[in-house]
């Protein structure tokens, strides 16, 4: 696969090669980009306190919260109710779960404190002792999405590529673990590798650790506002390249959407972003897209590198529950190792092929109004705040299409990776598990 990364100031002027003809871009299109960018004011720093380090987080209040016994017994309670108040079920995924049949009121003014940090504050948080050795995975599925009721709307989770039920696609809880074919991961999402900082297409992602990998598998995540002010001083002239829309893969509509990675809301001047290496390096194989710039694959990289020096990684330990506001936060993960002693069913055990996380995708209910544009209204399906959004629906809505047939071939001529998993020099460890 001849793909070019990182490239450097030297680099400039080229235009990345991706498997495909990579077409120069018209003088007219490149002439009215330029015009655009030119005139586009300098960008300063956000600051504030999303603009945090890892070491930040971790002397935050909300970065390792331990509930009090109070709280936790009330769990019990709210769980036993919701049992008995007919919870309806997708194979093992709960579907309708509610504040209402999973009433909380000491939880559920934490809950409501904390939920002012995540969209006001540092936009993360972890909830430290869930006591996930009590339940079944199904008992734990119901506990888990009744917490996440008190942040907001439980959204139907998405994937431009792999659609598989069992991590999610479609329903408002998935299981974060690996695939197997025999005793070896499966490539993709659902495999063991090392994953690059991103965001998920929704305001709020939540993983709840269910068991730990026995080697690997910890957690990276780094303030989306902290690497954009070190960019703007690191690199101010690529600052803005991260503003204009750059194309990337989707399931809805024509199969690929152009968005800023960076972006404000003109009202209320709130920041947002949205990034997935993976999803942008491949609709560079879709007919029609223009080829990224050695500048805009500088800059892309860049996100990388700063959030791998700033930010966090950490080993999800079973019962911790984190929070990441999409908007302000990118999370990642480094590769982790399966062992064949891990398996078994029982939910209460380290097994079952290792590492597993329940995940919810979430729109709180004090989130923040996205820009009014037509490709913010699209992907989001509505931009107003606190409103239900992101996920599928939007995809349903703008029609959901099977991928672009020049991408199907470059997966299977081995041209593309379709997950990013290229083993870049950001892994900086054995990702050959």
């Amino acid at each position: 696969m001849s793909m070019t990364y990182a490239l450097g100031r030297a680099g400039r002027g080229r235009v990345a090669q991706f498997g495909r003809s990579a077409r120069p871009y018209s003088s007219m299109k490149f002439s009215a980009m330029a015009a655009q960018l030119e005139a586009e004011p300098e960008v300063g720093k956000i600051g504030g306190p999303a603009a945090w380090t890892g070491a930040d987080l971790v002397e935050s209040k909300w970065w390792g919260y331990e509930l009090p016994k109070s709280a936790l017994a009330e769990l019990d309670d709210a769980l036993k109710y919701a049992t008995s108040s007919g919870i309806e079920f997708e194979g093992d995924v709960p579907l309708n779960v509610s504040q209402a049949k999973f009433p909380l009121k000491v939880m559920g003014d934490i809950v409501a404190e904390m939920s002012d940090e995540l969209e006001n504050g540092g936009g993360a948080a972890m909830l430290a002792n869930i006591p996930v050795e009590r339940y079944s995975l199904t008992e734990l599925s119901v506990l888990y999405l009744g917490i996440c009721s008190y942040i907001g709307h439980i959204v139907q989770q998405s994937s431009a590529g792999l659609r598989s039920k069992s991590r999610g696609y479609g329903m408002p809880l998935g299981h974060v673990k690996a695939e197997m074919k025999g005793k070896t991961p499966l490539d993709g999402k659902q495999s063991n590798n090392y994953f690059r900082l991103h965001t998920d297409r929704c305001d709020m992602i939540s993983l709840l650790s269910v068991r730990t990998a026995s080697q690997g598998g910890h957690g990276r995540i780094a303030s989306a506002v902290a690497i954009h002010d070190e960019m703007v001083d690191r690199a101010p002239d690529l600052v803005p390249l991260l503003y204009q829309p750059i194309e990337r893969i989707w399931e809805g509509g024509s199969g690929v959407i152009g968005l800023p990675i960076w972006a404000f809301e003109e009202a209320s001047g709130k920041f947002t972003t949205q990034i997935s290496p993976s999803y942008i390096e491949n609709a560079q194989y879709v007919n029609g897209v223009a080829p990224l710039s050695a500048d805009q694959i500088e800059a892309i990289d860049l996100i990388e590198e700063i959030g791998l020096e700033i930010g966090h990684d950490y080993l999800q330990t079973p019962g911790q529950l984190t929070f990441m506001n999409n908007h302000l936060v990118y999370h990642g993960r480094t590769a982790w190792k399966y062992a064949e002693m891990d398996d078994t069913d029982n939910a209460r055990d380290n097994v079952d092929n290792g590492r597993l996380l329940l995940r919810a995708w979430l729109s709180p209910y004090n989130s923040r109004p996205l820009p009014n544009t037509p490709a913010f209204n699209e992907m989001w399906g509505d931009v107003r705040p606190g409103v239900p959004r992101g996920g599928l629906e939007p995809a349903i809505k703008a029609g959901i299409k099977s991928k672009p047939p020049e991408l199907i071939e470059a997966y299977r001529s081995g041209k593309a990776d379709y997950y990013g998993l290229y083993k870049r020099k950001f892994a900086g460890e054995d990702v050959s598990f």
